[in-house]
């Protein structure tokens, strides 16, 4: 009888997956004639993946893509709200078709306090990490999250969220961002008018500069710029014209500005290195990698924000850190005080930007009012006391 009962168990479950189909997670190393050997020859995977590339250039078949597999065709997750689907047509062809999902963006005002840190304090309003490094990295030249934050600072920001399919699929951009540090309201306004496009505070001075403040998400400093530091492998007094950022291996490096590779190289002292070249005179350095960014070498042109390597321990280290450095016509510049300039809106630019710019602001304000009113007269409001509070406001 038990025989009999684990038969039909089977059977149920053999008839379940054959209704409903396989579904494979893309590894590393995999290929699209790999996964679909089974049930296409070379012939029609090529001629498959000549159709989604003319129906969708952006395809790249990343790893952790969800493939499944029905009993008439097979679905690729390609993106959030994207499926491909390869399936045989009336003349048992291969045939590519794709699938666009229903997407809506909502807009949500979050609110915040700092307790310990602003990770900690975006995961109490009910948010994700994600949302604290676009926020930090708004006002990375405005406030210094290594050291400038304190107990009590407040934040608001108004945010798109993208739904798909009535499931939540991620964040579009901040529209609107306020942060009072030390009692004082930094603002940011999202604005876009033909080229011109960023992040500008309430004046139209934009928030982003030429340059980011640091190459690396969050990393610990362990050694500051100096003229004369005690050097931790040669154990004698040298000068140190950068800034070292201790963070893990393989923990992505990016370059500070746009710009063109000069060196990418190894020294006995720098180890695995990365000089780039900017415009009016600047150059950045990135030392001690564990490797660097295969797609590029010398003369390579990157951009801001680019990953050109990874975080190591090669050359004279003693631990797994980044050394960057900041010359300017031969020059060594300190990376933490140096300040690139803000681009400003035009007076044309500035009247559309302030109407634009108004209603937002007034839904920022609605997060903490007595907060915002004080600091309009820039008082004094750091004794000011205000209860812990966290949340969300739909709009």
């Amino acid at each position: 009888m038990k025989k009999c009962l684990v038969y039909v168990l089977v059977f149920i479950i053999l008839l379940t997956a054959n209704a409903f189909g396989a579904s494979y997670v893309v590894k590393q190393g995999d290929t699209l004639s790999g996964i679909l050997s089974d049930r296409y020859n070379i012939i029609e995977v090529n001629s498959a993946y000549s159709q989604i590339k003319k129906l969708y250039p952006a395809f790249v078949l990343r790893t952790d893509t969800k493939i499944f597999f029905n009993k008439t065709n097979v679905i690729i997750n390609a993106s959030a709200d994207t499926d491909i689907i390869i399936f045989r047509n009336e003349t048992e062809e291969v045939s590519v078709t794709i699938e666009k999902h229903k997407k809506d963006i909502m807009t949500i005002l979050v609110k915040g306090v700092i307790t310990t840190n602003l990770f900690d304090a975006v995961r109490k309003a009910g948010e994700d990490m994600e949302l604290a490094v676009m926020l930090a990295g708004i006002f990375e030249w405005e406030i210094d999250f290594f050291k400038d934050l304190r107990r009590g600072d407040k934040f608001a920001v108004l945010v798109e969220k993208k739904f798909i399919n009535d499931k939540y699929a991620g964040y579009g951009k901040i529209i609107a961002a306020d942060f009072y540090n030390h009692g004082k309201v930094k603002r940011a306004i999202y604005y876009e008018e033909g080229k011109t496009r960023g992040y500008f505070d309430e004046n139209g001075k934009s928030l982003e500069r030429g340059f980011l403040r640091v190459p690396i998400n969050y990393a610990k400093i362990t050694s500051r710029f100096s003229d004369n530091r005690l050097h931790p492998v040669l154990k004698e007094n040298r000068p140190h014209y950068g800034i070292d950022y201790a963070a893990s291996i393989g923990t992505p490096v990016m370059v500070t500005a746009s710009g063109t590779i000069e060196t990418m190289s190894y020294t006995k002292s720098n180890g695995n290195y990365v000089a780039v070249k900017h415009n009016n005179g600047y150059k950045t350095f990135y030392l001690h990698l564990n490797g660097f960014n295969k797609a590029l070498k010398k003369g390579s042109s990157v951009n801001q924000g680019q990953i050109i390597g990874y975080v190591g321990k090669t050359g004279y280290a003693t631990g797994p850190h980044l050394d960057y450095r900041i010359s300017k016509n031969g020059s060594w510049l300190n990376p933490l005080t140096f300040i690139a300039a803000p681009t400003i809106l035009n007076k044309q630019q500035i009247t559309r930007f302030a109407q634009s710019a108004e209603n937002n602001i007034k839904v920022l304000e609605r997060a903490f009012p007595i907060y915002a009113q004080a600091t309009r007269f820039s008082a004094p409001i750091m004794n000011l006391i205000f209860p812990i509070e966290h949340g969300r406001t739909y709009y």
